[in-house]
């Protein structure tokens, strides 16, 4: 009986602490599945997280490209009136020149023995004249559509980079 006893004891014990070690399996296995659960939460997070900031940086790029886009617009516009007016310019030059000419020949077909030997005289005056008007004239257009040209591209230069913000 003592064996018997002894048997049971032993027995009993052998059972609780298969029971324990059950029951610790039991509660690692729930800790592993919330630990399991709070890792995929926290990937999940992190997903979003970089799909919102991926989304937001892929917005920004597009404002961006948008905001120079509109800056080259109006640039082209702003350097097509710049070259109209240089364009005008230089047909107001030549025109300018033409009447000149016409008034020269006008002088030297209207008149008398004197006014034709003042006339040759101041013709070639005149000449110089117009010679030094037509490439003042051609240099200043040059000058002019250079510097509005330069003008242009360092305001386009500087609406580019404000359009950029935050820089």
């Amino acid at each position: 009986m003592a064996w018997a006893l002894s048997l049971a004891l032993v027995g009993g014990a052998q059972q609780v602490r298969v029971a324990l070690a059950q029951v610790e399996a039991a509660v690692a296995l729930t800790k592993a599945a919330n630990s399991a659960t709070a890792l995929a939460d926290y990937k999940t997070e992190v997903s979003e997280r970089d799909r919102k900031a991926t989304l937001a940086a892929l917005q920004e790029t597009k404002r961006r490209m948008a905001a120079i886009d509109e800056v080259q617009k109006d640039a082209e516009q702003q350097l097509e009136t710049a070259r109209a007016d240089a364009a005008n310019a230089g047909s107001a030059l030549e025109r300018l020149k033409l009447r000149l000419e016409a008034a020269e020949r006008r002088s030297r077909d209207a008149g008398n023995t004197i006014t034709a030997q003042l006339s040759q005289a101041a013709e070639a005056d005149s000449r110089v004249r117009t010679e030094l008007l037509g490439r003042l004239g051609a240099l200043a257009q040059l000058y002019a559509g250079v510097a509005d040209d330069s003008r242009i591209r360092g305001l386009v230069c500087e609406r580019s980079f404000d359009s950029l913000g935050g820089w």
